[in-house]
């Protein structure tokens, strides 16, 4: 299977040629008449496969056709041969995918990702090749949220940028903090010294902070003071809102009247919180080495804030299983006698704003270094602004990973 794409994102058309039978079979080695090929191209291209529509296929598991068969028919669990049949099951479900085009929904088990080996094994299959980007997803449970009818961020990403011709290699692990990701860092190690890598997604930091919450936050501040605020009009307004999606967007909308110096002496434990964000940040450098030991100037490196988490508080993960994991903000909260919702919210906003400055010194180390690879930081702040677009307290449901995914561009 040559270049194997990934999450494939698909068009409707109105040209009605899909409804059209083939006469002879399609693809290696196959009949491959003109008419019969154009049929099955336009299909693929529908699809998002990267394939032209002029009815010529050469005999070679290198041809753009041949490889977009191979790839449709590993994705959807067919026998694998790189020819299409007239009425085989291949050309049937070809059909059935064009007229009823893949939504991106909690429906599509697409978050159940290769096993590494299987993974890797394409990866090295299909990394040489010309025109192919070849892309390391490493960081955690945005990137790898590991139940079925769930889409996470890798899905939606991938799925996204496939007219790309992604090569995709997945090291991200559901849960894993920072210095977790560093010191499973081989694999990550070996494929950057062997091979061209052209993209590099970075998800890490949350399961530093969250899961350290209770030793962030100062315990006695349980009401939000007149003094953590500048302007008491806009204030005023906060606290005639009842708790929810409006008065957390409100809080959003209004950060930049929080006075931030009285509001962090008051209520976080600075020093707790400065030695996990020296951890973060130390680990980031650690890769950040790594990569420019073996990275070219053509080598970007994505790194990602998370969105303010306020919206499904004390909501755990549904993992299928009971797991002891999570939630992680609301129980602090709880532990804390903090029930205000504008002193929860700002609490969460500061954070993952702090979180953003992190990111900043970071990219600002890498350049003082002189690192030879590009840095690009992924802003989600705010975009995840209801309800609808979270599973739990901290990851983004199916609808939530799609509209992040807007905001990367390969």
């Amino acid at each position: 299977m040559e270049n194997l794409l990934i999450n494939n994102e698909s068009v409707r058309t109105d040209s009605g040629l899909y409804s059209l039978s083939i006469r002879n079979s399609v693809g290696f080695n196959a009949v491959n008449r003109i008419e019969d090929v154009q049929t099955i191209q336009i299909m693929l291209k529908e699809l998002g496969y990267n394939v032209l529509i002029n009815g010529i296929i050469i005999n070679s598991q290198s041809d753009a056709t041949i490889t977009s068969i191979f790839n449709f028919q590993a994705i959807n669990s067919l026998r694998i041969s790189g020819q299409i049949e007239p009425d085989d099951e291949t050309y049937q479900l070809l059909v059935q995918r064009v007229k009823s085009p893949l939504i991106i929904t909690e429906s599509d088990d697409e978050s159940i990702h290769q096993p590494f080996f299987t993974n890797a094994f394409i990866f090295r299959r299909n990394a040489g090749k010309v025109g192919t980007l070849n892309v390391f997803f490493e960081g955690d449970s945005w990137l790898d949220y590991p139940i079925p009818n769930v889409l996470d961020l890798y899905d939606t990403i991938t799925q996204r940028n496939s007219r790309l011709n992604l090569n995709s290699l997945h090291f991200a692990k559901f849960g894993e903090t920072t210095t977790d990701m560093y010191r499973d860092r081989a694999d990550f190690e070996r494929y950057l010294s062997s091979y061209r890598i052209d993209r590099i997604y970075f998800s890490g930091g949350g399961n530093d902070v969250f899961p350290n919450l209770i030793r962030i936050i100062k315990s006695g501040v349980t009401r939000f003071d007149n003094s953590f605020f500048t302007d008491s009009t806009k204030l005023a307004e906060l606290r005639s809102m009842p708790a929810g999606d409006e008065l957390n967007r409100k809080c959003v909308a209004y950060k930049s009247y929080l006075n931030t110096a009285a509001f962090e002496t008051a209520v976080f434990n600075s020093t707790n919180l400065t030695s996990i964000f020296n951890t973060i940040r130390d680990n980031y450098l650690r890769f950040g080495s790594i990569i420019n030991a073996h990275s070219t100037p053509n080598l970007i490196f994505y790194m990602h804030t998370y969105d303010y988490p306020m919206y499904k508080l004390g909501v755990r993960p549904s993992l299928g299983v009971t797991l002891p994991i999570g939630p992680w903000i609301k129980p602090v909260f709880d532990t804390l006698g903090i029930a205000d919702p504008i002193l929860r919210n700002f609490i969460i906003i500061r954070l993952l704003d702090k979180f953003y400055s992190l990111l900043w010194s970071i990219k600002s180390r890498f350049t003082a270094l002189g690192y030879r690879f590009v840095t690009r930081i992924i802003d989600y702040r705010g975009l995840l602004n209801s309800s609808e677009y979270w599973r739990d307290e901290i990851h983004p449901n199916s609808a939530g990973a799609a509209r992040l995914a807007t905001r990367v561009t390969f």
